[in-house]
């Protein structure tokens, strides 16, 4: 039996996930996620499901190789798109959705909202976006509980636990708004804040978090967008951009200051 391990960002994920009967891994890739949360004994039952055929056979496979085809079964699915007309066989009160853009995470709770409405926690590491993923689960009704941050492979990850706060139906909430305008909606609002209320969508600190890795992340961005500055043209367009960036970053670090 091969030997697997985890990825930083995926172990940071298994880390936050709480004890749950069912739960379900979308975009599972290899399936090890769901394995690994299934032999720690945190997940009792799970379902791998996959856009695409060949991490869904990957994912067969490693489950067979481990032994727990009873434990954990498989599904080719659009996130939870396939399972929706079965919506009371699945009883999940758990969810992982793990390296996919933001845009892609926001869609697949979209479309299936009365799964997550009815779970416990879910657990995102979603790789762009994050503000726009932040106002959505606000607007939406959902509490994100804990971030986290980690460094993998040169690049900044950020982890979250969500849960829902409020029962509502999500279609009253962008009742006039189709997902494919939902995106430039959840830009527009982003983009009307000013810099001091921007700073909770872009860069919050929540107690726990690690110190090291978000300071260190604050710092890297705010000498990247410095750098960019000091090579624009004093005409271009994009310096006030750059500027409000930066100066969302300096309030976001000290912030963090005064609560360390």
């Amino acid at each position: 039996m091969n030997r697997y391990n985890l990825s930083k960002r995926l172990e940071k994920v298994a880390n936050l996930v709480e004890p749950a009967a069912f739960l379900v891994d979308i975009g599972c890739d290899h399936g090890f996620m769901a394995i690994d949360l299934v032999k720690s004994g945190k997940v009792k039952k799970a379902l791998c499901t996959d856009i695409n055929e060949g991490p869904l056979k990957r994912a067969k496979d490693h489950i067979k190789e481990y032994g727990l085809e009873k434990e954990i079964d498989t599904c080719l699915s659009d996130g939870l798109i396939s399972l929706k007309e079965d919506f009371d066989k699945y009883n999940f009160d758990s969810c992982t959705i793990c390296g996919m853009g933001g845009l892609m995470g926001v869609k697949i709770i979209f479309e299936a909202d009365e799964f997550f409405r009815r779970m416990n926690c879910f657990y995102l590491q979603l790789q762009s976006d994050i503000e726009i993923v932040r106002i959505f689960l606000e607007k939406s009704g959902y509490e994100i509980l804990f971030e986290d941050m980690v460094f993998e492979d040169s690049k900044y990850y950020t982890v979250m636990k969500v849960k829902n706060k409020e029962n509502r139906d999500i279609s009253s909430v962008f009742c006039d708004v189709s997902f494919d305008n939902l995106p430039y909606e959840l830009k527009r609002i982003f983009e009307s804040l000013n810099e001091n209320d921007s700073v909770k969508y872009k860069y919050p600190y929540y107690e726990g978090m690690d110190k090291e890795t978000y300071e260190k992340f604050l710092l890297f961005m705010i000498d990247k967008y410095t750098k960019i500055d000091s090579y624009l043209p004093k005409d271009s367009d994009r310096i006030p951009v750059i500027n409000k960036e930066r100066k969302i970053m300096e309030l976001a670090l000290d912030l963090y200051k005064e609560k360390k």
